[in-house]
């Protein structure tokens, strides 16, 4: 539902706060999931307070964003009400983007709702335990929010040490992301030719060049015979870097395989064609596009990052390679590329996987825990 909910709607009030739409990436697309689940909408009054964002100065110390916190807690305040709950959506850092939640906790508390945060930010899963440093003003929201909110939910394990760092008494469920699983195609990983899958935005740092080396290597070894397909939005202009990006990988000879920008339905359908998804990214929060992958049953040849290594067993689901080790995935490209049989098994485990962790309906029902729970606690 939008800010025009029903009046009438008896059951807990939850105010999802968040920047969604126009908006794309990893916050949006989860605030979307909530407020537009039927399960939770058939049980709470499920509101949704797109927040408003100065996309081009996100992060950083300007009016405009100082306004623009401040508009976001006046319409927190409008919503919210005793017994309601707000869940509130952000990076949490740098220090700017956390005291825009202590604003709105302090607006939600205020009304006499209970407040549950949302951590999307990449750094404290991606750090070693205690490794995450933030600024002494981030510090310090960090400390008053551990008083204003209930909880705190982590979206891996490996946040939870360096979350709680800073965090000492709050709550911090870790619920993961998720997909409606039955809604993804599931791919047998078995075609002629196979097909090598990269989806993500065409930017360095998702280690799209160690995938084009790494091909390389395998065609100047003679292991030629497969399919490469890049999906992600090729469009110039939008991004200086991703237009250096896709002019390489045109300059590389691989500039027929960029799909271009793709609906969800269609990533689905080169997802169930898919025989690899290879991600050689360098930094992660949980990435979709490998919970989608393992919908899809499609193995996995992924970067060994914490982010990643929390989500899937090397050898299981696929095959985990050191940071910028091209020479280490283009063998394991390799030996998945000629072991159709183990494709075949690892895509099963896949799909086992994303149903018993990443699966929608495993999501819903734990938040809808929490807000059972906290809605409760405010009435």
């Amino acid at each position: 539902m939008t800010e025009s909910a029903q009046p009438a709607f008896r059951g807990i009030r939850v105010i999802v706060v968040a920047h969604g739409p126009p908006l794309k990436g990893g916050i949006a697309t989860v605030a979307l999931d909530l407020v537009e689940d039927p399960g939770l909408n058939a049980e709470f009054e499920m509101v949704f307070q797109n927040t408003a964002q100065n996309d081009s100065q996100r992060g950083k110390f300007a009016v405009e964003n100082i306004k623009r916190a401040v508009a976001d807690a006046f319409n927190t305040f409008r919503l919210a009400r005793a017994g309601s709950v707000v869940h509130s959506h952000a990076v949490q850092d740098p220090w700017l983007v956390a005291w825009r939640q202590v604003c709105i906790a302090v607006a939600a508390r205020a009304r006499g709702a209970r407040v549950l945060l949302h951590n999307h930010n990449q750094a404290p899963y991606m750090e070693l335990p205690g490794e995450y440093k933030v600024s002494r003003l981030n510090r310090w929201a960090f400390a008053l929010l551990d008083k204003l909110v209930q909880a705190n939910i982590l979206i891996a394990p490996a946040g939870e040490p360096n979350i709680r760092k800073y965090m000492p008494t709050v709550a911090l469920p870790v619920i993961a992301n998720s997909v409606v699983v039955e809604t993804v195609p599931q791919s047998s990983a078995v075609h002629d030719p196979p097909v090598i899958l990269f989806i993500g935005e065409l930017l360095e740092r998702k280690g799209i060049v160690i995938l084009l080396d790494a091909l390389d290597q395998l065609d100047a070894q003679g292991v030629g015979n497969y399919e490469l397909r890049i999906l992600g939005d090729n469009r110039p202009g939008l991004d200086l870097l991703k237009d250096q990006m896709v002019n390489e990988i045109t300059a590389r000879g691989r500039g027929d395989t960029m799909t271009g920008p793709v609906s969800r339905t269609e990533v689905y359908r080169h997802l169930s064609e898919a025989d690899l998804y290879v991600f050689p990214t360098f930094t992660e929060g949980q990435p979709f596009t490998v919970i989608e992958a393992l919908a899809a049953g499609v193995p996995i040849v992924a970067s060994n990052i914490q982010a990643i290594s929390n989500m899937i067993t090397e050898g299981v689901h696929g095959r985990m390679i050191a940071l910028d080790d091209t020479p280490g995935f283009a063998q394991a490209i390799s030996e998945l590329l000629a072991d159709p049989q183990l494709r075949s098994q690892i895509s099963q485990a896949n799909r086992t996987l994303a149903l018993q962790r990443f699966d929608r309906a495993v999501f819903r029902e734990r938040i809808a825990e929490l807000y059972r729970e906290h809605g409760r606690a405010a009435q």
